[in-house]
């Protein structure tokens, strides 16, 4: 079980109990699951707060608590399971990069600009990222205009583990052209193997088209990086369908999970 999700389900577990103060002791509160007081469970309340032991509760519901040190979380295990310790934080430096911005609107469509689209997904990867513990800096945080070259430049003067450039793709040829695309400097490298990575990731999470994966050393952002570097095209623009979905928060939300899923894949598969 995650850290995310011991969480919730230690707060929905919470959710479920009915707290009842005691007359005598103001201090004193009873505890009841479905009815039936739990005598083993001791709670009180300080300062209005009730506080309930976790680990005295978990056990009167028949679950065993392991704590983890490293990463500060209680783990829930049900009987006859094998507790699943939370991975350690991600050590790593990753540098998300939002496509065009300020003067250069990149695509548009539909009063759509990519350059916003762009920026909405990144700010979300990069909540994701941090929730796992990575560091991430983005190469710019509002709409404003940015060089090429200072993008992956950035990347290198922090010494950054990985660089992900973030845009949306549009096609004047295939009026239907729908899916994910990722690309890297070159094939056989560590920036191939996360694009890779990125590309499977945001299908997996999105469910959308697979538009593979090309070499584009012609890329500034790619040329220019000295770490592990890709560029992921997020969908079409030029595609009404999928332009809709882009513009959805709820679809960019898909997107981003994608996007950090595939940085945390890849960082798992190259540590």
């Amino acid at each position: 079980m995650g850290r995310v999700h011991t969480i919730f389900f230690a707060i929905t577990l919470l959710l479920l109990l009915t707290l009842t103060a005691a007359g005598a002791d103001e201090n004193a509160v009873r505890v009841t699951l479905d009815g039936a007081l739990l005598e083993t469970v001791d709670a009180f309340t300080e300062d209005g707060t009730t506080l309930v032991p976790l680990r005295a509760l978990a056990e009167a519901l028949g679950l065993t608590v392991h704590w983890d040190p490293a990463t500060r979380t209680a783990v829930l295990t049900s009987p006859g399971r094998e507790p699943q310790m939370p991975a350690p934080p991600v050590d790593a430096l990753v540098v998300l990069d939002p496509g065009h911005g300020g003067g250069s609107t990149g695509a548009s469509y539909g009063g759509v600009n990519e350059k916003d689209l762009n920026l909405s997904i990144s700010l979300l990867a990069r909540e994701l990222l941090e929730e796992a513990g990575a560091r991430v800096v983005m190469t710019r945080e509002d709409d404003r205009d940015m060089g090429l070259r200072d993008r992956a430049e950035l990347a290198n003067r922090l010494d950054a583990d990985l660089f992900v450039s973030v845009h949306c793709n549009a096609s004047t040829t295939n009026a239907g052209a729908m899916g994910i695309y990722t690309a890297a400097y070159q094939e056989e490298t560590e920036g191939w193997a996360l694009a890779e990575a990125l590309r499977g990731a945001m299908i997996a999470e999105t469910g959308a088209g697979d538009m593979g994966t090309e070499a584009r050393p012609n890329l500034a952002v790619l040329r220019g990086a000295r770490m592990p570097a890709a560029l992921v095209e997020c969908g079409y623009m030029s595609t009404g369908e999928e332009l809709a979905l882009l513009a959805d928060p709820d679809y960019q939300a898909l997107v981003a999970r994608g996007i950090a899923g595939g940085v945390l894949a890849h960082l798992e598969e190259a540590a």
